[in-house]
């Protein structure tokens, strides 16, 4: 179909893999890696345009909080700085096969560009 070079697959440990250049990034993401791989993908250059991330519920709604919700804390300023961050949709438990313990949702990444003058070496 003419399409194959604009698909590329990784299947890897994400967290300790050098990222090849993306333009858009799609993950049904180990919950356990959640928050290293936000940031990594945030600190990624060159800039990617747009990421489709599958997260814990409770990780996503503290992504996309807002100043006065009771999720909002250091993991939504440190995001929402980076990127435009928005709640795209619900997952159910009831949608995988063995159903897990808890429910998720789809969030859409899109980072600032030019992104603030920050200086990663300072985060822990």
């Amino acid at each position: 179909t003419g399409l194959e070079s604009k698909l590329h697959i990784l299947h890897a440990d994400v967290i300790k893999t050098q990222i090849p250049y993306f333009d858009i990034c799609v993950s049904n993401t180990p919950y356990q890696i959640s928050s290293p791989l936000v940031f990594k993908l945030l600190a990624h250059r060159p800039m990617f345009r747009h990421a489709l991330l599958m997260f814990q519920r409770e990780f996503a709604l503290r992504l996309v909080a807002k100043p006065g919700d009771a999720l909002y804390c250091r993991l939504s300023v440190n995001t929402q700085l980076l990127a435009r961050v928005s709640h795209i949709m619900k997952v159910g438990r009831n949608n995988f096969r063995p159903p897990p313990k808890v429910e998720s949702s789809v969030v859409r990444i899109e980072p600032r560009n030019p992104p603030p003058p920050v200086n990663f070496l300072e985060w822990d």
